[in-house]
């Protein structure tokens, strides 16, 4: 999949030529720190596209503004919007990088900082006032003591909105971490889930199951035994079923439910009738969409751990039926051997949970357990979705 251009790269000429400039920028600060290099572009996505025109003409009437109020106190033009745009300028660097970067906005440093410099400029501010109005004898301690109680204020003023500013840069920071480790577990989980399909596709191609029917079947056909043909049907139909369903990414319960009508059949005549199944699918659940081979994995699993290894005739009973509260379960009974105390997930079991979780999230629940009856019961109960 092609990766989304960068929006100032189609932009117009003076776009593209700041992209230009501000690419190998970008690429410096990623080396570092990838998140700060996401944040500082999509500043500079937000403020140089029509996006940011209210941000820009709002810094202009601020600097307008202020040039008009220093001029009204006797500054020159020239003076006046050198000042302001020296303060602004900075401030508005300041407030960047309290957004961008608040790690490093150190509030105590800021108070000194602000403190020292409100002196200052008052100070200053005070001699240029005094020098373009005409020098006085002695200094206007009273003009000075008037200068710092508008800029004291003024400068603690600023120092709370750094702080503001650098507490929700914070948090607009968390908040992009937070949605960064979420799509990071996403794509595990997809990933995940994609390696599950494949390791259960590799597993579904049912070698020692083809291979022992087909043993079975040449067996019947060399003696000419009546039972060749309906195994090799069933054998036929099953194999379709299963290679169609796994390149799908659903298939209807009753496709399922169909393959294992197949299976039960093909080891029924393998075992001679030792094995026996049912299947009873709710009609309104026939269309239902399942991951292909769930059902299939649990049936598969019932057989190979409860009914082979079992001493005389076997049972298998695959259900599935409506319950109260908007759900429905899949139930694969067996009345083999019985769940062990000491058994544990094996591949397939463990793909199943993993497709499950991907594929439903919450709304799906495995269990394997003890069948009251004898034997073991696997079940999957899904709640349909909102």
């Amino acid at each position: 999949m092609d990766t989304p251009r960068h929006p100032l790269a189609d932009g117009n000429r003076f776009q593209r030529a700041y992209y230009r400039w501000a690419l190998p920028h970008y690429e410096n600060i990623g080396r570092d720190d990838p998140v700060l290099r996401e944040r500082v572009e999509l500043a500079d996505i937000y403020l140089y596209t029509r996006s940011g025109l209210g941000a820009w003409a709002g810094w202009w009437l601020v600097l307008i503004g202020g040039a008009l109020a220093l001029q009204g106190q006797g500054a020159s033009w020239v003076a006046a919007v050198g000042a302001t745009l020296l303060i602004w300028g900075g401030l508005t660097s300041v407030l960047l990088v309290a957004w961008l970067a608040p790690a490093k906005v150190n509030p105590r440093q800021l108070m000194l900082k602000f403190l020292l410099g409100a002196v200052a400029g008052a100070v200053a501010m005070t001699l240029v006032l005094m020098a373009l109005k005409g020098m006085p004898e002695s200094l206007d301690l009273d003009r000075l003591l008037r200068v710092l109680r508008v800029v004291g204020p003024l400068a603690i003023g600023i120092l709370l909105l750094l702080a503001f500013v650098a507490r929700a840069g914070q948090a607009a920071r968390d908040n992009q971490l937070a949605r960064l480790q979420l799509v990071a577990e996403r794509d595990a989980s997809a990933r995940a889930a994609a390696q599950a399909d494949l390791r259960l596709l590799q597993a579904q191609i049912h070698p020692h199951f083809v291979f022992n029917t087909l043993a079975t079947l040449q067996h019947w056909v060399d003696r000419r035994d009546d039972r060749a043909g309906p195994l090799l049907r069933e054998l036929t139909g099953f194999l379709r079923r299963s290679t169609e369903m796994l390149g799908r990414p659903t298939v209807p319960l009753g496709d399922e439910a169909q393959a294992v009508r197949h299976y039960v059949a093909i080891l029924s005549a393998r075992l001679e009738g030792r094995l026996k199944g049912e299947v009873d699918i709710d009609p309104a659940l026939v269309e239902q969409p399942l991951p292909p081979g769930l059902v299939l994995t649990l049936v598969e699993n019932a057989v190979a751990h409860g009914l082979e290894p079992k001493i005389g005739d076997g049972h298998l009973w695959l259900s599935a039926k409506r319950e109260p509260g908007g759900r429905w379960c899949v139930r694969v009974d067996d009345d083999g051997l019985g769940l062990a105390p000491e058994a544990q997930d094996r591949v397939g079991l463990a793909n199943l949970r993993q497709r499950l979780a991907h594929h439903f999230g919450d709304r799906a629940n495995f269990s394997l357990q003890r069948r009251p009856g004898g034997g073991t019961r696997a079940e999957i109960t899904l709640q349909d979705a909102p």
